[in-house]
């Protein structure tokens, strides 16, 4: 079985391309075990039948199998699988995100479309104006030297006619208020309210483009240990038919000793409809073409998401109690390209420190592979470690007490201590403790397989660990060190808030015998859950304190204190 691909028009010429080609120097195609010799190495990209000339001396083989929309590059050398995925789709998700993340929205220019200074700035480029007075508030006023027009500048609430209601709004927002409720209680129209969550969303990409710079923290003394894992969020159908909801992705990795978002990514993109992609993918023709060598395959069509329900359906994978829908506003993007891009986002923010990283994951295949794929060097000169964490997630907190009193009574008969005198032990010294019996109960045993933790948490009963970087010649006290940190209690600690703080992304509700998933405060605007998961973002970076009176910018070393909202509005 092969794959539908183009000619390429470099390198051996006349054959057939059996893997995507690499875009922008990405190619994230190869053998992604790390245990494997060929890890992170670019395989044969080329088809090679009988009577052409066989592949480079020294360059990995092995086949590309796997019918379409599904091939799949299969490793020589240790025969591990890894799905072929799209270089173009996920560089430009990449793109997107880190455009988001770094530009300044409320940096103020030309307004005159078409003109040449549109975009620049007159602090970045002051060739492109003249100063031109200022305004009855004493804003300074910009001529364009090419188009003649005119624009000023100033704190940007400056026009809002009730800018008292900023700060209450904001609070309101990310404090469990549904936004019918922030209306009543404000005495404010959904317009004016949708007008705020938009200015607050500009002025927090503003201050973050300007202060979040990761180069600054030292991560050796920070920790660089860090939590991946993903939530569903639910956006009510938007039509009476058909009334199925619309499901996206929340992607989050979180700093675990700060509890910092360090990025956070959502399967969707506002910036073009679903008549736009639809048009874009019909006028390529490249619907005889696998998805992985398209030059259009970051997003859903609807022919494409329909078809593949139709196919989770025929496999029982789903049931028509399950089923859901493209959102009738922007677009979704495909989840393994939104992995992968958020792998490389995080990787952006790492790339000047030399700290040992631990990347802990949740058990889902095509999150390990965007992580080994994008964290190669670093895997393969041994500075990352991945383990993958999981654990009885359906358990009530009577059942979790019982197994956290469990792993205290079989450390106390492993260790001969009494509860009382464990009671008495300094946290250092308990961790020593543990580990010290973990690594003696681990001798022998291949981790990459996984590991059921004995000493579970309450917050994860039954956690088992798979740790997928597992080195021979590393000591087995390290080891035990590695999987007792392993945990993703940083990222599901902030999912716990945001899904108690931000009312329309509370678990969905079931309407009824019909098994109808709908809730009153769901949103039907998808744009308005990426813009307050970002605004509800920085409030729990920036914002509020913990315990320790620190936020998690001033846990990891990006601010000196809490920031107010007088900071940034």
């Amino acid at each position: 079985m092969g794959c539908v691909s183009k000619i390429s028009s470099t390198g051996d010429e006349g054959l057939e391309r059996r893997v995507p080609m690499p875009f922008d120097g990405v190619d994230v195609n190869f053998c992604r075990n790390p245990s494997c010799a060929t890890f992170g190495v670019i395989p044969d990209q080329y088809k090679r039948p009988n009577g052409s000339d066989p592949a480079p001396d020294g360059v990995v083989r092995g086949a590309v199998s796997g019918k379409k929309n599904e091939e799949y590059f299969n490793c020589p050398n240790c025969s591990a699988t890894a799905r072929l995925k799209n270089n173009t789709a996920i560089v430009t998700e990449y793109r997107r995100h880190k455009v988001l993340q770094e530009s300044d929205p409320t940096e103020r220019s030309c307004q005159t479309a078409g003109c040449f200074a549109q975009g620049c700035s007159p602090h970045k480029h002051p060739e492109f104006y003249w100063k031109f007075g200022k305004t009855a508030g004493g804003d300074p006023r910009w001529r364009c030297r090419l188009c003649r027009s005119t624009f000023s500048e100033g704190k940007a609430a400056r026009r809002h006619k009730r800018s008292d209601k900023n700060r209450l709004v904001f609070q309101m927002l990310c404090n469990g208020l549904p936004l019918s409720k922030i209306a009543k209680i404000t005495e404010m129209s959904y317009r004016d309210i949708y007008a705020r969550i938009d200015f607050y969303y500009d002025q927090i990409r503003s201050f973050t483009a300007k202060r979040q710079d990761f180069s600054q923290v030292d991560f050796n003394e920070a920790g660089s240990r860090f939590a991946t894992d993903s939530q569903t969020l639910t956006i009510n159908w938007p039509t009476r038919r058909p009334r199925t909801p619309v499901l996206v992705q929340h992607l989050c990795t979180a700093h675990a000793r700060s509890g910092f978002i360090m990025e956070a990514s959502i399967q969707f993109d506002p910036s073009m409809t679903m008549e736009e992609a639809e048009l874009v993918s019909v006028q390529a023709d490249e619907e005889d073409i696998s998805v992985g060598f398209r030059e259009n395959a970051r997003v859903w069509t609807k022919t494409e998401f329909e078809a593949h329900l139709a196919k989770l359906l025929k496999a029982d994978e789903i049931t028509k109690d399950d089923f859901y829908q493209l959102p009738h506003d922007g677009c979704l993007v495909r989840y393994d390209i939104l992995q992968f891009a958020h792998a490389m986002r995080l990787r952006d923010h790492l790339g000047g420190t030399e700290a040992p990283l631990v990347l802990v994951m949740d058990d889902d295949r095509g999150l390990q592979q965007a992580f080994f794929s994008t964290f190669a060097p670093e895997v393969k000169a041994g500075r990352a470690e991945v383990a993958v964490v999981s654990f009885d997630k359906g358990m009530t907190n009577d059942m979790r007490n019982c197994v956290v009193a469990k792993g205290r009574t079989d450390l106390c008969a492993a260790t001969g201590l009494t509860p009382g005198e464990l009671n008495l032990i300094p946290s250092e010294y308990f961790a020593d403790i543990v580990d010290q019996e973990v690594a003696v109960a681990i001798i022998g045993k291949d981790l990459r397989t996984g590991y059921q933790y004995p000493f579970s948490s309450k917050s994860e009963p039954h956690k088992r660990v798979k740790l997928l970087t597992d080195n021979p010649d590393k000591s087995y006290r390290s080891k035990a060190r590695l999987l007792r940190l392993a945990t993703l209690r940083s990222v599901d600690s902030y999912f716990h808030k945001f899904r108690s703080n931000v009312r329309f992304a509370a678990r969905a509700g079931i309407a009824g015998t019909t098994r109808q998933t709908w809730d009153r405060y769901y949103l039907y605007k998808p744009e308005l859950m990426v813009k307050i998961a970002e605004i509800y973002r920085f409030y729990h970076n920036w914002c509020e304190p913990g315990q320790d009176k620190k936020t998690p910018a001033m846990r990891l070393g990006l601010a000196k204190g809490r920031i107010y909202e007088r900071d940034f509005l």
